[in-house]
Order: structure tokens, then C-alpha cells, then sequence
């Protein structure tokens, strides 16, 4: 999905770790918000996992963003790590303690075959 608008038939399941459950609901509508699927690996039948780690400061900008685990795609991992780079977050809620925080996320990148 690009700018809220489907550009291939495909699913993903995205697991966040290191945030509230508030907090990581509201980002889980702004990756899926933000998240697309590369023409590239649509057309190459390219599917799987990404890891990526990032780290925001308390206004939700991102300081670092790096691949943990590969999906076999480079179509994928760049995808799955693009969006987040420069991007602005939401805002870290005010009950979350400290001055940068890590998420570490997976998103599956599912093609949906009929």
C-alpha cells in the first residue's frame, strides 16, 4: 500500500517490541499508513520477514534505522527500512520513560496468489 492506495495484492503481519501497547497501536497505523509493497519484488514473487530497529526521541523523530534480519529481498529490506528513514513518528507518550527510545519490528511482506 502507498499513500493509502493498494499497488499489489498482498498482506503483512507487523510485530512491535519495546513500546506500550497505546503506543505501538498508533504506530502500527502509521506504518500501515506509510508501508508499501516494491513492484520489483511483486514482480520477482518476492516475499518474507524484514527486521529493522529504529530508534526515536521522545517527539517520535527517527535517529537510526538498521536491518536486523533479512527477508531475501533486497526489494523488501529497503522497503522495510525506507520508511522509516527521516520519518516523524508519532509523538513518545508522556508515561514512556526516557529521552530515545528502541522498537524492534518484523513486517512480513505476504503476496497474495489466487
Amino acid at each position: 500500500m502507498q499513500n493509502g492506495k493498494i499497488n499489489a495484492p498482498y498482506s503483512t503481519n507487523t510485530q512491535i517490541k519495546g513500546v506500550s501497547d497505546d503506543y505501538g497501536e498508533e504506530l502500527q497505523r502509521w506504518i500501515h499508513s506509510h508501508l508499501y509493497y516494491p513492484m520489483e519484488a511483486v514482480q520477482a514473487g518476492e516475499e518474507g520477514p524484514a527486521s529493522v530497529h529504529v530508534e526515536v526521541d521522545r517527539d517520535g523523530r527517527v535517529t537510526k534505522v538498521r536491518l536486523t534480519g533479512q527477508s531475501g529481498s533486497y526489494y523488501l529490506d529497503a522497503a522495510a527500512t525506507g520508511i522509516f528513514r527521516n520519518a516523524q513518528l508519532p509523538p513518545v507518550p508522556p508515561d514512556m520513560q526516557g529521552d530515545t527510545f528502541p522498537i524492534d519490528l518484523t513486517i512480513n511482506y505476504i503476496l497474495i496468489r489466487r
